[in-house]
């Protein structure tokens, strides 16, 4: 299954829920709170009660005239009253507009040949308390709820067997206990009010659960929409990315961890792109550097074959120079091929870096002194570090070879060394010309050469300082570069001590 289907099953389930709960909890709140509601009603109309036949007692002073005619207590517990075929009625206004209506309950127990009435009226004594809103609204459901005793707890009027969770209100008179007014629990709404009231309050609460199911679908689609959409984009960019096309950018402004990941992923892309054309670049360097000795030697070759130069000492010489080149050239892009894939071997031991400094200086000073350049130096007596010492003397080589061919003649190359509390600097420096310092930061790029003072005019591939960063990085170190006071370049070498 795809994640769009999945989230949005997962958000609509999730408010599904989270509503079925709030219905549930809301329904069952409801219907408490309104039979509690209802309770306190009827016990505040007990009260009144109580207190009307309280009024009758303390004329008679007796509860035989209740016994000896039954009906008589309903009619008394209303002051004004109407009789209509032996129902008695209330009216809560006098004049025009009056409202009739039955007693909330009374005293008479139900017709006995009314079964629905009989078995609701079975059930006052058990307690039950049936859901809210139910359609089968029973007339009579409340009569015969009300039971008299005396003052020794006799029955005057109502049940004989009382159930345990009845309601009780004192009747006194006097201050004296003359008898007590009973209300059986109802198991049930019954006032017609009372049950349109709740089935209205239960529609409008499933009413509302199906609206808000509704907009939970709504608002379930616009997020698995606003949260797949840069997936699906991310995705897409994703297969172009693998089907070579590196230009391909995604532009999402989300700033959460999706909006982090499409910038991460840009990134990506643009470096893909910068690699694959430093590849491209690199294999053009790489054919124009291998083709120029190559054409030299084949060039050279043929001039012998065609008779057109004779195949003497200088001859020899030439070739031997152009093969020289080629394989000094191979062997720079070997060690930067063993650099990359972290196979450049290195031997590292405790050693004086002063030793290899002298002994890589010792093979140039008749070269520099050829070329015109004068060649000063301040090194410490003793440098202890931890290195490889081919592989130094290897870095210093090609940094005094860079200086030589690029250091215009009469000029000057400066060595010195310098101590600070972790590790030791190393600076060579020389004179003009200089470089443009837009170009410092590149000259350790592979194949890289400055078009104007250090062109390739001068010889080399442009892949010397790479390996000397190379083995910089292998010892930990750093190397940088930037203007010297001489007035050409200057590369700052620190490495280690040894702690």
């Amino acid at each position: 299954m795809k994640i769009f289907p999945k989230l949005f099953i997962a958000f609509a389930a999730s408010f599904l829920a989270v509503i079925a709960l709030m219905v549930v909890t809301l329904d069952w709140s409801f219907e408490q709170g309104f039979l509690k509601y209802i309770h306190e009603s009827e016990v505040k109309e007990l009260e009144l009660f109580a207190s009307e036949l309280e009024d009758y007692y303390g004329e008679v002073q007796t509860w035989e005239f209740i016994r000896v005619n039954p009906r008589i207590a309903d009619v008394l517990l209303n002051e004004r009253r109407l009789f209509d075929q032996n129902i008695i009625v209330t009216s809560r206004e006098t004049g025009p507009g009056k409202i009739y209506r039955r007693y909330r309950f009374s005293f008479s127990p139900p017709p006995r040949d009314n079964k629905l009435n009989q078995r609701n009226f079975q059930r006052f004594g058990e307690g039950i308390t049936s859901r809210l809103g139910i359609s089968e609204l029973r007339q009579g459901i409340n009569q015969g709820r009300l039971t008299l005793l005396d003052e020794n707890g006799e029955v005057v009027l109502g049940i004989k067997d009382l159930p345990k969770n009845t309601m009780k209100v004192t009747i006194k008179h006097r201050d004296k206990e003359v008898g007590t007014l009973v209300l059986l629990p109802n198991p049930d709404l019954s006032e017609q009010i009372d049950l349109q009231f709740a089935e209205a309050q239960q529609s409008t609460l499933y009413i509302s659960a199906l609206v808000a199911l509704f907009v939970a679908a709504i608002i379930s689609l616009i997020f698995t929409l606003n949260f797949t959409g840069p997936i699906r984009k991310l995705a897409t960019a994703t297969k172009e990315l693998i089907g070579g096309e590196f230009k391909t950018r995604v532009d999402i402004k989300n700033k959460d961890e999706i909006g982090k990941l499409s910038r991460h992923f840009n990134i990506l892309a643009k470096t893909l792109d910068k690699n694959s054309a430093s590849q491209k670049q690199w294999i053009a360097d790489i054919s124009h550097e291998l083709r120029t000795p190559l054409a030299i030697l084949k060039s050279e070759i043929e001039a012998i074959q065609d008779g057109i130069r004779n195949f003497d000492k200088e001859t020899l010489k030439s070739l031997s120079n152009e093969v020289t080149r080629l394989n000094s050239l191979v062997d720079d892009l070997y060690e930067l091929a063993l650099s990359d894939i972290g196979a450049m071997k290195y031997q590292m031991m405790d050693l004086d870096l002063k030793d290899v400094l002298k002994e890589t200086l010792d093979g140039y000073k008749e070269r520099y002194q050829q070329s015109g350049i004068e060649l000063t130096t301040d090194i410490e007596e003793s440098i202890s570090i931890v290195g490889d010492h081919q592989r130094l003397g290897q870095l210093f080589t090609n940094l005094l070879e860079n200086s030589l061919r690029y250091t215009d003649s009469p000029g000057t190359l400066a060595i010195s060394t310098s101590s600070e509390e972790d590790h030791v600097v190393v600076v060579v420096s020389d004179s003009a010309p200089g470089i443009d310092p837009k170009s410092i930061d590149k000259i350790f790029d592979r194949f890289y050469r400055e078009e104007l003072s250090r062109s390739r005019e001068k010889g080399g591939a442009g892949i010397g300082l790479s390996i000397c960063a190379a083995i910089v990085e292998a010892h930990s170190g750093s190397i940088s570069a930037r203007a010297s006071n001489l007035g050409g370049l200057l590369i700052e070498v620190k490495l280690n001590k040894n702690q």
